[in-house]
């Protein structure tokens, strides 16, 4: 894909522009006329709801107006509760909802309730005659209890009448009608009007623009067909920096591999001695236990009870010595798929196999964990490092003598980070080396046999394969290391 879009010209991409430009064009101009006759329906569509909703809350206070099962009974009966229904129905007048009136059907003629109008001159009395424009939609409401809504127009106005009957006892009692004026409607639709014939004029400046990139185009072929011979010479001269670097970057990855399995065999020494220190004391536990059978056995002293009680102490020192192989074998275990794991659980597992080993040393081990959050990792090489800096804290309080010595191992998350940090007392590092102690083959161990990979190797697995970032820096009593991991989705 690279290469491809390398070799793309640039007239092809003016060219490609160009179509897009006058597709987009015609593309916009039909979502125009689409969206066009959404928004005069939706605009529509809102004054009417509009209007269902202060019908409904007319319709809800209405009743309180009847004393009986007739509103018009009831209306007739109290000019006051007539007088004062129609000032109800006023307060929701507006330029907009200019009429808002009651009507009742008596046989087959429509007479007003209630006019909410306050132009006294305008305003029609009680029972007095009503002529409804489309008498026939009227009824329809009347008979089926159905509010409807039609539109119609005067000399200046388009309207819409919206009419909803009220019902009490499963009888139509009158019919709510709220008239109101479309001028809005009507703007929206002759702004849209006179943008629809804008438009045209809009499409003829992307077509001039269409042809101006068309020459512009022209003009780029034949500067490219001059710089042909050119690009062809520059063209070769990558390919083959790219096979010289394609293979410098295998022998590096090849050489951090075998840099690791160094680093890793460096490592297998000490935790077989490790491994022995951690059988030593359940095996002489197993042999006590086997001596002291034995000899109750022969002094005849060797009941059920004892015998299940010896018994089962085999069994969890057998258990513990098993638990110590399964914890040194999923270490050294070749595994190089990501899993869940969280920083907690990384310094609990190496921890697994070092800290008694280091307690018996007169180093007291301090844990301060606090980031339980998991993530996604390769939780064996995680391991080896914080192994690696525990085991180099190890080596220089041992190294120094350093009288009360400890190894602080906190776990926090700060700023979008998963941090470990791993903190001795012995002094810190030198600072004409700190700089140095991540190169490879440096080491401060040399008359120790220090190979100078594991910091370096720590480094290639924190960056490289967790994406992190190790860093050290000297603190109040000693080194302090820390390991920082971006959470997922921060990186």
């Amino acid at each position: 894909m690279k290469l491809f879009l390398k070799n793309i010209k640039p007239a092809y991409i003016f060219n490609i522009l160009a179509v897009l430009l006058m597709l987009g064009v015609g593309y916009i101009y039909d979502r125009f006329e689409d969206t066009k006759d959404g928004i005069v329906k939706i605009n529509l569509k809102s004054q009417i709801e509009y209007t269902k909703n202060i019908a409904a809350n007319i319709k809800r206070d209405i009743l309180m107006y009847s004393s009986s099962k007739s509103l018009y009974d009831s209306l007739k009966k109290d000019s006051n509760k007539v007088k004062q229904l129609e000032e109800h129905l006023n307060l929701f007048i507006t330029k907009r909802y200019r009429y808002v009136y009651l009507i009742y059907k008596k046989g087959d003629e429509y007479r007003f309730l209630a006019d909410g109008s306050s132009n006294e001159d305008e305003k029609s009395d009680f029972d007095e005659d009503f002529e409804p424009i489309n008498k026939e939609i009227w009824d329809r409401v009347y008979k089926t209890q159905k509010e409807q809504y039609y539109t119609h127009e005067d000399n200046t106005n388009l309207w819409m009448t919206y009419i909803s009957p009220i019902v009490y006892q499963g009888k139509t009692q009158a019919l709510l009608v709220i008239d109101f004026a479309l001028e809005d409607h009507e703007r929206i639709k002759h702004i849209l009007h006179e943008l629809d014939e804008n438009f045209e004029a809009i499409l003829l400046f992307f077509i001039a623009i269409f042809f101006i990139i068309l020459w512009f185009s022209y003009l780029d072929i034949k500067r490219e067909q001059e710089k042909e011979r050119i690009s062809e010479q520059l063209k070769e001269l990558n390919e083959e920096l790219e096979v010289r670097i394609e293979e410098e970057i295998k022998k590096s990855r090849e050489k951090d591999k075998q840099m690791l399995k160094q680093s890793k065999l460096a490592q297998m020494g000490e935790m077989i001695s490790m491994i022995a220190h951690q059988w030593r004391q359940p095996l002489s536990a197993i042999s006590s236990t086997g001596v002291s059978m034995l000899l109750k056995a022969k002094l005849n002293k060797l009941d059920k009870k004892l015998t299940m009680e010896l018994a089962q102490n085999v069994i969890d020192y057998s258990q513990h010595l098993s638990n110590t192989i399964d914890d040194f074998r999923e270490f050294f275990k070749q595994n190089k798929e990501k899993r869940e794991t969280s920083c907690d659980e990384v310094v609990i597992s190496t921890l697994h196999i070092v800290e008694e080993s280091i307690k018996n040393k007169n180093i007291k081990i301090v844990k301060e964990l606090n980031s339980s959050q998991t993530f996604n990792t390769y939780p064996n090489e995680l391991k080896q490092v914080v192994l690696n800096l525990i085991k180099n804290a190890e080596d220089i309080l041992l190294d120094k003598k350093i009288e009360d010595g400890y190894i602080n191992i906190r776990t926090y998350e700060k700023d979008g980070c998963l941090n470990i940090i791993v903190e001795d007392n012995a002094g810190g590092v030198p600072e004409d080396i700190i700089d140095k102690i991540f190169d490879p083959y440096f080491s401060t161990k040399t008359k120790k046999d220090g190979t100078g990979l594991g910091l370096y190797m720590s480094k290639i697995i924190i960056e490289e394969h967790c994406k992190g970032k190790i860093e050290v820096k000297n603190g109040k009593n000693g080194a302090v290391f820390k390991i920082s991991i971006p959470k997922e989705g921060d990186s």
